[in-house]
C-alpha cells in the first residue's frame, strides 16, 4: 500500500458543478434564518432563565430559615444565642474542621446565673466550649445526621467535664469501654436526654434534649447498660436517673 502524500494535489472542478449546486439552493428557496438559527438559542435562554428562577427561590428559602436558639457553656460564661446551623445537626456543625468558631448572633452572656452583657454577634472558640445544646425542647432530627444509617444500642452515661456533671443516654453500635468510646469519637459527642448539673449551682440542674460534650475536656466517664423496666418505661431516662439517685441517697 502506498503511503498517503504529505500534500494533496489541487483538483480543478468543472464550472457546471457550482452552477448546479447554486440552482438547487435557489429551488429550495431562502432559508428561514429566524426559525433555523434563532429558535434553538432562544429555547436555551428560556431554560437558563427557568433554572435561574429555581436557584433564586432556593437561596431565598435558605436566607429565610430561622436561626436556632442554642446554649454554650464555657468555663467563664454561659451564652444564650442564635446560630444559623444551615439545616444541619449542631453536633455536625461543631465537629466540622472548616471553622474553629461557632458564629452566633443576639448573644446574652451569663455568669453564675446573672446576666452580664448582651452583644449583637460573637464568635466562640470551639475548644473553649465545654457543653453545647439547643435551647428549649427541640431535638436534633435523625434525618439530619451526616453518614450512614446504622442500628444503635442504648446505654446510660455519666460524664464529668470541668465543673459540670452530665447524665443521660448514649447511642452506640455496640458496648464499648470508656477508653474505646472516647478514642473512637469525634471532638464533640452527643448525650441525649441530658441532665446537666453545675457544681456552682447544683440545686438548679439544666435539662437538655441533647448535650454536645467536648471530648478533650472530659475528666471521667462511666458507661452502663440501659435498664428498661415496665414501671420505668413511661418515665424519661433523666427522670429514672434522678429516681435512682433519690433511692440510693
Amino acid at each position: 500500500m502506498k503511503p498517503y502524500p504529505l500534500f494533496f494535489r489541487s483538483i480543478a472542478f468543472p464550472k457546471h458543478c457550482f452552477s448546479d449546486a447554486l440552482a438547487s439552493e435557489q429551488q429550495r428557496g431562502p432559508m428561514n434564518t429566524e426559525s433555523t438559527w434563532m429558535s434553538a438559542p432562544m429555547d436555551d435562554v428560556a431554560e437558563l432563565l427557568k433554572n435561574l428562577n429555581v436557584c433564586q427561590s432556593l437561596v431565598r428559602k435558605t436566607d429565610e430559615r430561622p436561626a436556632t436558639a442554642i446554649r454554650l457553656l464555657t468555663t467563664g460564661f454561659e451564652i444564650h444565642a442564635d446560630c444559623d446551623l444551615g439545616g444541619r445537626r449542631m453536633s455536625d456543625v461543631m465537629n466540622q474542621s472548616i471553622s474553629g468558631y461557632m458564629e452566633c448572633t443576639n448573644a446574652s452572656l451569663y455568669r453564675r446565673g446573672q446576666a452580664i452583657d448582651h452583644v449583637d454577634s460573637v464568635k466562640v472558640r470551639k475548644p473553649e466550649i465545654m457543653i453545647a445544646g439547643i435551647a428549649g425542647n427541640h431535638h436534633e432530627a435523625a434525618e439530619k445526621r451526616i453518614g450512614s444509617r446504622r442500628a444503635l444500642q442504648l446505654f446510660q452515661a455519666v460524664v464529668a467535664i470541668d465543673r459540670w456533671i452530665v447524665r443521660g443516654r448514649l447511642h452506640m453500635t455496640s458496648n464499648k469501654t470508656v477508653k474505646e468510646f472516647l478514642h473512637a469519637n469525634r471532638d464533640f459527642f452527643p448525650v441525649a436526654d441530658a441532665n446537666v448539673i453545675d457544681a456552682e449551682s447544683p440545686e438548679s440542674p439544666q435539662q437538655m434534649s441533647v448535650a454536645i460534650v467536648n471530648r478533650a475536656r472530659v475528666s471521667f466517664m462511666e458507661i452502663t447498660e440501659f435498664e428498661a423496666s415496665e414501671s420505668a418505661s413511661e418515665a424519661s431516662p433523666v427522670a429514672r436517673l434522678l429516681q435512682e439517685d433519690a433511692v440510693g441517697g
